[in-house]
């Protein structure tokens, strides 16, 4: 009897564990509404955030290979959705018109025989802002992190959406180059310099907003926009604007417009000057201002003189900076304004002007800042060898359509098309790849007649006809005394958008793809590391040099290319840790300078002690251990070679990760770990049941 009742409590433990191991099987799967009865409309096929989360996780058309590129040029128009593009063409054109740059790209035939290919992409996101990631924030900056990060969220922003292409992870609205938990995801600028090939950054927006600022950073709130936050240096909002673990004096990587000049495109032009005159506030340059870092770190600096930006040239070792207004660069036509409905609007429609303040008055359009970066890349030695991938971004289509502007948006979606027609002109098209999008869409739309519940501008199209354009996506009411819109927060829309493509695999970006899939193409076509595996090999050859100058020590770290963060410990003989980067986040650490020399300093060395040092790639894992002696007051050590070398290592044979890999998410770490435990306990349960009978 005994035995029996052994026996069946085995019976029911192995069951238990069964049934627990099923339950691990689908922890983190999306939930859905119950179906009442076989006549409900659900029928979810989708993946849970989970396995959204992962990189590359959200592709559609992952098993779809590539053709090889030389050169990628990336247009994106922010906000500019479908309905965008046609007001400014009925405005600009007339309904049957056609843009000469916008509208050839994807169009079979425009171009000669070039390969062509039109689709549409997915542009959701995961979560609404950083509250849904594991480093969200509180008002003072803390740490705030949301145990069970990520949630579906239709509407992306243009950070999130950003980082889709520009890395290959769907991620929350507001977040930069980082996945839902926190990890830095590899971007294209980091990955086309591993490879050897030039990059360049133009847009009409501040150079640390959101579509630019993927290419050059990695941070958990977009608005972390320099050391003192987003002000032109005059006062501090740091703490509002970033993760404090971020920050340079915390310990962490720094903001967008430190990074940025970690990152080190070959171009750089754009407005946003202001957010360089702040002061830095950690690290080796705290104390100066950003305009003074860039300088020493050898960038031709320019700051809003569209003459000097026109005159740049080439020089080895000396990448442009040139940022043309202290913020987002005017538009090409004067504002316009939404109002309630009026018939004197369609007796009186509305004709855009030319704006006296848009830079493209001075040589400064975006057609103009498009030419001179492809003339500047196009010298460069990197390019000519290796090739080069350049994003341009029209960027107030998005911010008029936010202020209810048709003109505004409109003269914009102008300058855009020129800049695009410039490109189709001056690449060659049989080794270089184009392609033309948007972020996400927005809140314009075509009418038949003044609406009565939104707002909306009448306009005179060059057809001669009156076209409505109407706003109705605010939150709130934010009309001003005479009943017109300026309020600025016209909300995006969460529909899929437009990409088109020409060049070798433009084919690629044919039927239903997501904002990810982007990110491949680009990268396949360019032939880099796009997997995690292939990203975390790029730092197999990392070295770290110890060395010593005038009684300082430093470490001088190369080849992590598979990372952007790096931390670093050192022990003494005993083992003790007397210095060690911080790790609190995955944004706390060292910060890698892509593609070149990271130093990190070592203060606390003593002279005739001994150390290890190791420095770790919190993306790749790769570590490399240096055992070093620091050489005795008043003496020369033997083995320093003519740099002050003392000692040096190479990546360990057997890497241990210290912080979270790349495309390796906390929870799915957690659920392969509990489903192992779990497959051994069931092992274990027959094992001893067998032993039993």
């Amino acid at each position: 009897m005994q035995k029996k009742e052994e026996h069946m409590g085995k019976h029911k433990a192995l069951q238990g564990a069964i049934a627990a191991f099923a339950s691990v099987a689908t922890l983190g799967a999306l939930a859905v509404p119950a179906l009442a009865d076989s006549a409900s409309t659900y029928s979810p096929n989708g993946k849970s955030v989970a396995e959204l989360a992962q990189h590359g996780g959200a592709q559609r058309i992952a098993a779809i290979g590539n053709k090889s590129a030389k050169n990628v040029v990336l247009f994106i128009g922010d906000g500019m959705g479908d309905s965008e593009i046609t007001v400014a063409r009925n405005y600009l054109k007339g309904v049957n018109g056609h843009f000469d740059g916008l509208d050839a790209v994807g169009q079979p035939g425009a171009l000669d025989d070039v390969e062509a290919g039109t689709g549409q992409y997915t542009t959701f996101s995961l979560g609404s802002n950083s509250s849904d990631s594991a480093v969200g924030k509180d008002g003072k900056g803390n740490l705030n992190a949301n145990s069970n990060p990520g949630k579906i969220t239709a509407v992306t922003d243009s950070s999130a959406s950003g980082s889709a292409w520009a890395t290959g992870t769907k991620t929350y609205n507001n977040a930069v180059d980082v996945d839902v938990y926190g990890n830095p995801q590899l971007n294209l600028f980091e990955l086309a310099k591993a490879a050897g090939k030039a990059t360049g950054n133009v847009t009409t927006a501040e150079i640390q907003d959101a579509t630019p600022a993927v290419l050059e950073s990695h941070s958990s709130e977009r608005g972390c926009y320099g050391p003192q936050g987003k002000t032109d240096g005059s006062s501090n909002d740091a703490a509002k604007r970033c993760l404090v673990n971020q920050l340079k004096e915390n310990g962490g990587i720094g903001s967008i417009s430190e990074q940025l000049l970690d990152t080190r495109a070959d171009v750089t032009i754009g407005g946003g000057s202001k957010y360089f005159r702040q002061t830095v506030q950690g690290g080796e340059y705290a104390g100066k201002t950003v305009w003074e870092q860039a300088k020493e770190m050898g960038y031709q600096a320019v700051e809003n003189d569209p003459a000097a930006m026109n005159a740049l040239e080439y020089k080895e070792g000396q990448p442009v900076l040139a940022l043309m207004s202290d913020g987002n660069m005017p538009t090409k036509f004067n504002a316009s304004k939404a109002t309630a409905k009026d018939p004197s609007k369609d007796a009186n429609p509305t004709v855009c002007t030319v704006n006296d303040q848009w830079l493209g008055n001075q040589g400064s359009s975006l057609k103009d800042m498009s030419k001179k970066a492809l003339e500047l890349l196009n010298a460069n030695p990197a390019s000519q060898s290796n090739g080069f991938f350049l994003q341009i971004e029209g960027a107030s289509i998005d911010k008029q359509d936010h202020a209810g502007n048709a003109c505004g948006q409109i003269g914009e979606t102008d300058d855009f098309d020129q800049a695009i027609s410039y490109v189709l002109q001056n690449v060659d098209l049989s080794d270089t790849l184009v392609i033309v999008t948007a972020d996400h869409a927005h809140t314009s739309q075509i009418l038949n007649a003044q609406p009565a519940y939104a707002l909306s501008t009448v306009l005179k199209t060059a057809d001669g006809n009156n076209m409505v354009v109407s706003y109705g996506t605010a939150q709130e009411d934010s009309r001003d005394e005479e009943g017109g819109y300026n309020g600025g927060d016209m909300e995006h829309t969460g529909t899929q958008l437009r990409i088109a493509a020409s060049g070798p695999g433009a084919q690629r970006v044919i039927g239903l793809t997501d904002q990810t899939d982007n990110f491949y193409t680009i990268a396949g076509a360019l032939g880099l590391a796009t997997t995690t595996d292939q990203q975390k090999a790029l730092s197999d050859n990392a070295e770290v040099k110890v060395a010593t100058e005038n009684g300082s020590y430093a470490a001088d770290a190369t080849g992590f290319n598979g990372d952007a963060v790096l931390s670093y410990e050192l022990k003494d003989k005993s083992g003790n840790v007397i210095a060690a980067s911080d790790s609190t986040t995955p944004l706390s650490g060292v910060r890698v300078k892509t593609a070149q020399t990271t130093a990190i300093a070592l203060d606390k060395v003593a002279e005739g002690n001994e150390y290890t040092l190791t420095v770790t790639g919190r993306q790749s894992g790769k570590s490399v251990t240096v055992d070093f002696q620091a050489p005795a007051a008043g003496s020369s050590d033997k083995n320093a070679d003519k740099n002050g070398v003392i000692a040096s290592g190479k990546v360990n044979n057997n890497p241990k990760a210290d912080g979270s890999p790349l495309g390796e998410t906390g929870t799915a770490v957690a659920v392969v770990a509990i489903a192992v435990a779990m497959l051994a306990a069931i092992a274990m349960i027959i094992k001893t049941v067998k032993i039993t009978r």
